[in-house]
């Protein structure tokens, strides 16, 4: 029976297939990475380790598998052991090819969610595939372990690449990689603390990129960032974005309205109660109450990102590097609206200071973080937003956006607002028992919900009062929502249940009539819904991926939302989440309405392969990397 290759024609057979992988991962790259010379030193050093990191999984497992028939012979192990390399460094081949064409066509590598619509039956038709496509993915498949083949053939011959590689020291080889690794990962790291944006950018060309960011250890060294300080680098930034997809046609109102935007920290859904939130509720029945609401994500980065841009979550990656404002802001700046932005947390972290709020003067961003407690700085906070309505400039239009706190575990209430007892007195969250608490903190919370409607009844209360009321845009949100336990969690950021993303909707817009919307809608609503008020004609898709609120057809099928690494479909029926990068992999989750787990997932699957498409289609809308 065939012999098992030696262990050098295997390390040459995997040279050649390195180098192959080295060109198709090549192929990824564009001419922008190699206009100048330190950035295609670090390209060529990416691309060739990168390579072989694809590859290393195949040519460990090969040289295991060697291992094994050596120590326990088969008969035709030399065959078998030659199939499982061709096929596997194939595989890899053909996988990298994949994501190439993936990316060409949506703008981002292969990932779980690519992965999902593709093994749900009929999704590779769905995405508009026919015989044809088949075919000629087999024979891309084809060709790719036939290139393989062919290499290892060549390797075994005798005037084949043996007399070549005769000298080669296999372990320099790996220390070679090794050191280009390295000096590529610095060099990002570098990068990264200094904001050197070309390389940066060229990262995101290589599926499963691990970035290496040493920006203390910078700051240490006296190595400074010149972030937001070289105008060129920004231009470059903004170059990658395509938002909005055309310009803006505003017809700006001769009487512009002013707008009080409230939103409330883990506020959810069934807050919005005449015995919790009275002030809120008594509001809501002269207003446009949404009472199937969702956040565009189960934590505050996502949720205050999707209400002010109107879009998915993933979207706040490029436009913080970009520094790019959403354009509602862009235009109540245009028309010279005066501004108040309060928290009582702060700005810089989630940095909604580069992204949401980018372009705002410093005088009208207003934080009171620490100090005093939370409830304290919520009233504090009111206090300062009804000064500067007091103060402001009549001729013209204002905006105030507050964030309130006191909602935040471990949920903080002045004596007066205590509605709900008996109540945990210390809330500590490393000593709590949950299962036996739980009650008990849930009256914290709703104690803390109860303070903050005194505040927003504070401010409705004078906007009535100076006449202003008829003149104002109202919104009232929680920038996601919180759960109790009821379905097996505590707090948020963790799931994508009613619980955690669903929150209090109440929009009161003067010379509308009031109005209860008991289907979906979303945090992605809320700028499609204010920019005609403000004179903007285009088409809400132009800007954003969700729909005017006011729009007398208005109807939503699901809801998006977002984190760090999945995205959700929300709809009626179903629920499912779609692992978006590598680190969200391990989290797809698939339920039925109400949140409960479906052991069988291929039906919800198949039932909303048209939405998947769509929400595929959407995650680079805004974002896709002009050609280099």
């Amino acid at each position: 029976m065939p012999a098992l290759p030696a262990t050098r024609q295997l390390n040459r057979y995997f040279l050649i297939s390195w180098l192959l992988a080295a060109v198709l991962v090549a192929s990824l790259q564009g001419a922008s990475q190699f206009a100048t010379p330190a950035v295609a030193g670090w390209t060529l050093a990416a691309t060739l380790s990168y390579a072989f990191i694809y590859l290393l999984p195949a040519l460990l497992f090969t040289h295991l598998l060697r291992r094994l028939l050596a120590a326990f012979p088969v008969r035709g192990a030399g065959i078998l052991l030659v199939a499982v390399a061709v096929i596997l460094t194939g595989l890899t081949q053909t996988l990298l090819f994949a994501d190439h064409l993936i990316r060409n066509m949506y703008g981002f590598h292969i990932n779980g969610f690519v992965v999902d619509l593709v093994l749900t039956p009929g999704g590779i038709a769905a995405l508009g595939a026919g015989f044809s496509t088949y075919v000629a993915a087999g024979l891309a498949v084809l060709a790719l372990l036939s290139a393989q083949a062919v290499a290892y053939a060549w390797v075994t011959r005798r005037d084949g690449l043996g007399r070549w590689t005769a000298r080669i020291r296999w372990r320099w080889v790996l220390l070679a990689v090794a050191l280009l690794s390295t000096g590529e990962r610095v060099a990002y790291g570098y990068s990264a603390a200094t904001n050197f944006q070309p390389i940066l950018f060229a990262s995101e060309h290589y599926p499963l990129y691990q970035p290496l960011t040493f920006r203390k250890l910078a700051k240490a060294l006296g190595i400074e960032s010149n972030a937001g300080a070289d105008a060129q680098s920004l231009r470059l930034k903004e170059g990658q974005l395509a938002y909005p997809l055309a310009p803006l046609r505003i017809d700006a109102p001769k009487a512009p309205l002013n707008i009080v935007w409230l939103v409330a920290e883990s506020l959810r859904f069934d807050m919005l109660d005449p015995q919790v939130m009275p002030r809120l509720w008594a509001l809501s029945n002269d207003a446009l109450r949404l009472e199937k609401h969702y956040s565009g994500g189960n934590l505050t980065q996502m949720g205050v990102f999707s209400m002010f841009y109107g879009l998915y979550g993933n979207n706040w990656f490029p436009m913080h590097a970009a520094r790019r404002a959403p354009v509602l802001m862009d235009v109540l700046q245009q028309q010279h609206y005066q501004f108040s932005l309060n928290t009582s947390q702060r700005f810089t972290y989630p940095a909604f200071d580069k992204t949401i709020f980018a372009n705002m003067r410093p005088q009208d961003m207003h934080a009171l973080e620490g100090g005093a407690p939370p409830w304290q700085r919520d009233a504090k906070n009111i206090d300062d937003i009804l000064g500067f309505i007091d103060r402001r400039d009549p001729a013209r239009p204002f905006m105030t956006y507050m964030f309130f706190e006191s909602t935040h575990a471990p949920y903080d209430f002045p004596p007066q607002a205590v509605i709900a007892r008996p109540y945990l007195e210390d809330f500590n969250y490393l000593t709590a028992d949950f299962k036996q608490d739980i009650g008990q903190i849930k009256n914290r919370y709703i104690n803390a919900a109860h303070h903050i409607d005194d505040q927003i009844g504070r401010v409705v209360d004078h906007l009535r009062k100076y006449g202003l009321l008829d003149k104002t845009v109202i919104i009232v949100l929680g920038d996601h929502g919180e759960e109790f336990m009821e379905r097996g969690r505590w707090g948020h950021s963790a799931e994508f249940n009613r619980f955690q993303t669903g929150t209090p909707a109440v929009i009161r817009v003067p010379g509308q009539a009031p109005r209860v919307v008991r289907g979906i809608s979303s945090h992605l609503d809320i700028p499609a819904t204010l920019m005609p008020l403000l004179g903007v004609k285009n088409p809400s898709a132009d800007y954003s991926s969700g729909y005017d609120l006011l729009a007398p057809d208005f109807h939503r099928d699901y809801a998006v939302a977002a984190d760090w690494n999945r995205i959700a479909y929300l709809g009626n029926d179903f629920k499912v989440s779609f692992p978006i990068n590598a680190l969200g992999a391990a989290r797809n989750e698939v339920t039925d309405g109400d949140d409960r787990p479906l052991v069988e997932s291929s039906g919800a699957l198949k039932a909303i392969r048209a939405a998947m498409l769509e929400i595929m289609a959407n995650l680079t809308r805004f974002t896709r990397h002009q050609p280099s």
